[in-house]
């Protein structure tokens, strides 16, 4: 179940990133704070998966989902800057 939870936030955040990319300027303020949720919550769950020491496939998930929130962040980030 964990896993199951890791891949759809990891899917959340890559469908999120692609739709910045694609985005106005003046799009982009309308779900930036939804956005960023998105990408803290998924960060902290992640964290708490690799914390907690399950089966290696899921820390490797853990490790994959955690740089992909922070690749979100810090796209949205660039992008406001």
């Amino acid at each position: 179940m964990r896993l199951i939870i890791l891949v759809v936030l990891a899917a959340l955040n890559i469908f999120s990133i692609i739709q910045l990319g694609q985005y106005n300027s003046g799009d982009l303020i309308a779900l930036m704070s939804v956005r960023i949720i998105l990408a803290v919550i998924t960060f902290m769950l992640s964290l708490a998966y690799m914390l907690v020491r399950g089966t290696r496939s899921m820390v490797m998930m853990s490790i994959i989902t955690a740089l992909i929130a922070l690749a979100h962040i810090g796209l949205i980030i660039y992008i406001n800057l």
